[in-house]
């Protein structure tokens, strides 16, 4: 099936076509069995098939066997409501056999008179799939990251306030907090008042970009002795700021205890008592006794019998590449200077790590090295968890910059805090501008789908509807909104909206209702017309018949045919004048072309006055006009000629029996138009009784004056012709008013 478009359509339904075929979404119409007879140009892009691939099929074919069933649900509650927009998300197969995710928006077309269909169109929306996959994977894995270690993580910004944490903090949290975890609470309220200036300055070195470990000893109320090892570590974004704190707390009881049991025998296990994890080396350079824990080994995957001491060569087989210069510099530079080392350096083998070493070089008083301690620590899965947020972060940041629909994130009360680039341009607002204003500054707060939204997103937490939105000149575009409520990490509400613009979509749909609208009125005006048509020649044509049958022909001389070729001449001019009448009005009606000229008004009125000037003398009748607002229109001269004479005609030939006919004539402009009222002081008219059929082709309402009914039909053939209206006000015994309103060009 193709679109046609007939000579006599307007050329909107050209622009019409060409935006459905022109446009990147799918349009597809299909008969109540669901079957396609026509599909847009752009499924070549989407799909990969011709149009014509599709015509005869079911929507059905082609659907992923796990979609289908949802694909007959959607299908069939299409059927049975009406000219209601319901969507689906699905899955296809393409030309090249690949199953591809669409967003098909259907509506049951099926009643209407000029569509008759199920409409549908559709896009692809397969990267926006893959990309939901990938967030949802992402979550997944550092959520299972998180809450399968024993070792306590957890995130704060930078005002101190937690993001989230793992389930090891909670259940650990209280031993060393007062109240139980939350997000959104500071890490401030959790703790004694006595310790908060404490704490305060370990995140203040640590926001200068340095890592802080603190200890903590706390006895539970059975008198057991716990102790727990802090960890605080700045979290940089992709620019090198820091944004918040990773705190990790691991339980280091029993170690701890096992070290204060070694600690009087052994001044190495003294050191270890201050480790954070079991991977430790020391080297003494006076008694040439060397100690390693099992960890050590076991942390940079390597046998005992490998390691050779003397010039630390295993350390360079098993390093990464890239991180053996930073090591080696280390190392240089703590046994010359004999200051401590704190580096993160990453090992290669079955599965890489990244590994934490602290260290420290020390000498005697002659500068000469004594010993070599250094401390390991496995921190690989900190790490990732930190990569993790990171990339999730990163992530949702590209698919708020990226997105085609404007994005708009603001406080619970108005104020705007974010919006994306497809805002600010579909608003023409800069981004400084936006975070200017609040949502409230965007809405018709008049309007009562406003307050419709407010109130069902108070109640259920989300609202998806259409609004209208304030564009930077004032004007609104309409848009489709969907906005929920949701928390921040300092727990306080905010409004994430998505805003579509869908301008086109309303113009597409005004267009068809206008062209309807036309094709109805023109339908009954062709209905009336051919009615009419058969209704006033049948007459003047049955007369001619009748006197054709009462001619003499045997006697052409006869005197009673003298008498029929009188009645033939009358019988033929009433034939004629009903035909002139009839062609004047397919003339307006047929005629899309009427040209403009500068008209004035009061030029037009001195001459049509000089037509009804006589008879104006007659009934002592008087006209007054001002055109003092507005005198100069643009218009076709001949129609406004007309519809002068035929308003001032009427005036006259309805006057009232009681009163010399007053008319006032004047010009004044509304919004659109350029508006000239008739007022007369006639016979006026019943409008609840004759309003329907007042312009209606011969139609008369006044038995006791002479005219054919066509004046009031001609003018408004006229002036619609042209884009404009009439309108009419009037009473019995006391006068009419005909508002004639000339579209603005």
């Amino acid at each position: 099936m193709r679109l046609t478009i007939s000579a006599n359509q307007p050329a909107s339904i050209e622009l019409f076509e060409v935006l459905v075929q022109q446009s990147t979404d799918v349009y597809q119409l299909a008969d109540a069995g669901f079957i396609i007879n026509y599909t847009s140009n752009a499924v070549e892009n989407v799909l990969g098939y011709a149009p014509h691939h599709f015509i005869g099929k079911s929507v059905l074919e082609a659907i992923h066997p796990d979609d289908r069933d949802n694909v007959k649900e959607w299908l069939i509650s299409l059927r049975a409501i009406k000219e209601r927009l319901v969507t689906l998300e699905y899955r296809v197969k393409n030309k090249e056999g690949d199953w591809v995710w669409i967003e098909n928006n259907g509506r049951n077309m099926l009643d209407h008179p000029h569509v008759g269909s199920i409409v549908m169109n559709f896009r692809n929306i397969q990267s926006k799939k893959i990309a939901d996959h990938a967030l949802v994977q992402a979550e997944q894995r550092l959520s299972m990251l998180l809450n399968n270690t024993e070792e306590s993580f957890i995130i704060v910004n930078s005002r101190l306030r937690i993001i989230t944490y793992n389930k090891a903090a909670q259940v650990h949290s209280p031993f060393f907090f007062q109240r139980e975890l939350q997000s959104g609470l500071s890490v401030l309220e959790l703790i004694k008042k006595e310790e908060i200036n404490e704490l305060i300055e370990v995140f203040e070195i640590v926001f200068t970009g340095e890592e802080v470990v603190k200890e903590t000893v706390f006895t539970d109320e059975n008198h057991h002795v716990h102790i727990y090892n802090h960890t605080y570590r700045p979290l940089f974004d992709q620019n090198g700021e820091i944004f918040g704190v990773f705190i990790t707390s691991t339980n280091i009881t029993e170690r701890k205890k096992l070290t204060e049991e070694l600690a009087a025998n052994s001044n190495r296990l003294e050191t270890a008592q201050q480790i954070a994890r079991l991977g430790y080396f020391e080297n003494n350079f006076t008694n040439k006794e060397i100690f390693c824990s099992p960890q050590f080994y076991e942390i940079l995957g390597i046998q005992e019998a490998e390691a050779t001491f003397k010039d630390f060569n295993f350390l360079h087989q098993v390093v990464h590449p890239e991180d053996k210069e930073l090591l080696r510099n280390a190392l240089e530079n703590s046994f010359s200077t004999g200051e401590s080392f704190n580096i993160e350096f990453r090992v290669t083998g079955e599965k890489e790590k990244v590994i934490l070493a602290i260290g420290v070089v020390e000498k005697d008083a002659d500068g000469l090295p004594t010993k070599f301690r250094v401390t390991i620590q496995d921190i690989t899965d900190s790490k990732m968890a930190i990569l993790a947020i990171q990339t999730l972060e990163s992530r949702f940041r590209s698919l708020f910059e990226n997105s085609i629909d404007g994005v708009i994130l603001s406080k619970w009360e108005g104020a705007i805090t974010s919006g994306n680039p497809s805002i600010c341009k579909m608003l023409g607002y800069t981004s400084d501008e936006l975070l200017s204003l609040t949502r409230h500054d965007l809405l018709q707060l008049e309007s009562p789908l406003v307050q419709e939204m407010m109130d069902q997103r108070e109640k259920t937490g989300s609202y998806m509807g259409e609004l209208m939105i304030r564009h930077k000149d004032g004007y609104y575009i309409p848009a489709e909104v969907t906005s929920m409520m949701m928390k921040d990490g300092e727990g306080h509400n905010y409004i994430s909206s998505i805003i579509r613009d869908i301008t086109e979509k309303k113009k597409i749909e005004k267009e068809q209702k206008a062209l309807t609208e036309e094709l109805l009125k023109n339908n009954q005006d062709l209905q009336q017309f051919s009615f009419i048509t058969s209704h006033n020649l049948r007459a003047p044509v049955a007369n001619l018949m009748s006197l054709l049958s009462l001619y003499n022909k045997s006697n052409p001389g006869d005197d009673f045919n003298l008498v029929l070729v009188d009645k033939f001449a009358e019988a033929t001019q009433q034939l004629n004048q009903t035909l002139n009448d009839l062609v004047n009005v397919l003339v307006i009606k047929s005629n899309n072309n009427i040209s403009s000229d500068t008209v004035f008004l009061s030029a037009v009125f001195a001459d049509v006055l000089k037509n009804v000037e006589s008879l104006l003398e007659q009934q002592h009748g008087v006209i007054n006009t001002d055109f003092s607002a507005v005198d100069e229109i643009r218009y076709n001269r001949i129609h406004v000629e007309s519809i002068f004479l035929n308003m001032i005609s009427n005036a006259i030939r309805y006057r009232s029996a009681d009163r010399k006919p007053v008319i006032n004539i004047r010009s004044y402009v509304v919004p659109g138009y350029i508006v000239v009222d008739f007022n007369d002081n006639g016979m006026g008219m019943d409008l609840k009784r004759y309003g329907d059929r007042l312009f209606g082709l011969y139609q008369r309402f006044h038995d006791n004056r002479e005219g054919k009914g066509l004046g009031l039909y001609m003018t408004r053939s006229q002036v619609m012709a042209m884009g404009g209206k009439i309108e009419v006000e009037s009473e019995p015994g006391v006068g009419s008013t005909f508002k004639v309103f000339f579209k603005s060009l």
